[in-house]
């Protein structure tokens, strides 16, 4: 169980709470908490749980994705479950994701988030692309008629609440430059080309605070995922879509500089730094079947 925190001292206790409460028996599994330089306090709360967490404590914040890739280098298990910090899972939800898992071999699985503030509205069940390169949540703020109950492939899961094979030593979960934001999108996109899949387990039910961390209007939401929006697909996608995702990156922080704002063209910098490295891995790491080789 992988934990990454920062002055989440207002969601952690009822996260690690509802760890304590799995039917999973605990033996079966270890909480790592990788807390990113926190100032409210949040490492002392996962202190006070004594042995319950191993608590790893940053001197700066690395990020979401860089946190995740520190706590799975000390996890000692064949799978990682993912967990935000402002999620309350349901007692089952660990075993329903081992579950799928069990019948799914070498498959991600995703869980079922629904909204802490009403769990009959949806938050997520399981990723899926758009044409202009963004990713979507399945199911994004419907009302919760049953309508998502099948055991069923996605395209990929929310990295809120996400259980993924142990990758091999040396190799991290996620990108660390995305640092927060299409981190599980470009990661399950990348593992799609090499034929891994991502199923969807409707009975690992996850209430989230959507949004808590940084807040969908944030000067960071924007910077990262803009960014992150358009550097996926400049290593995922077709050569259209890379380029299409790269136009409206340039589009908005052109807009936004006539309006005074300076974050999405912050972003276009960003994206130019990363742009020459991430295009070299786009045909050196990706599988090309229709040329008959995986890199």
């Amino acid at each position: 169980m992988l934990i990454v925190n920062y002055n989440g001292a207002a969601h952690l206790p009822d996260c690690l709470t509802a760890l304590e409460r799995q039917t999973l028996p605990r033996e079966r599994f270890e909480v790592i908490v990788i807390d990113n330089a926190s100032t409210d306090g949040s490492a002392n709360l996962v202190r006070e749980r004594g042995s319950a967490c191993r608590l790893v404590a940053l001197e700066r914040n690395t990020g979401f994705a860089e946190g995740n890739n520190v706590a799975a280098r000390l996890a000692r298990g064949s799978c990682l479950a993912l967990l935000n910090n402002d999620t309350i899972p349901d007692p089952f939800w660990l075993e329903e994701l081992l579950r799928v898992a069990e019948e799914n071999p070498g498959a991600a699985v995703a869980s079922k988030l629904v909204f802490a503030h009403d769990a009959r509205m949806l938050n997520s069940t399981g990723l899926f692309l758009l044409r202009d390169g963004r990713g979507a949540d399945r199911g994004f703020r419907q009302r919760d008629m049953g309508q998502y109950e099948a055991t069923e492939p996605v395209f990929a899961g929310c990295a809120a609440a996400l259980l993924i094979p142990a990758p091999p030593p040396g190799e991290p979960v996620f990108d660390s430059r995305y640092f927060v934001y299409y981190e599980d999108l470009d990661a399950q996109w990348r593992g799609a080309g090499l034929g891994r899949r991502t199923m969807y387990a409707p009975r690992a039910l996850v209430r989230h605070i959507h949004g808590a961390a940084a807040g969908d209007q944030s000067a960071l939401f924007h910077f990262y995922n803009e960014r992150n929006r358009a550097l996926t697909s400049l290593r995922n996608g077709d050569l259209f879509l890379a380029g299409y995702a790269a136009a409206v990156l340039f589009a908005k922080a052109g807009l936004g500089l006539l309006r005074g704002r300076t974050t999405i063209a912050k972003a276009v910098l960003s994206y130019l730094w990363h742009a020459p490295r991430v295009l070299v891995e786009r045909y050196t790491t990706r599988c090309w079947p229709e040329a008959g080789r995986c890199g």
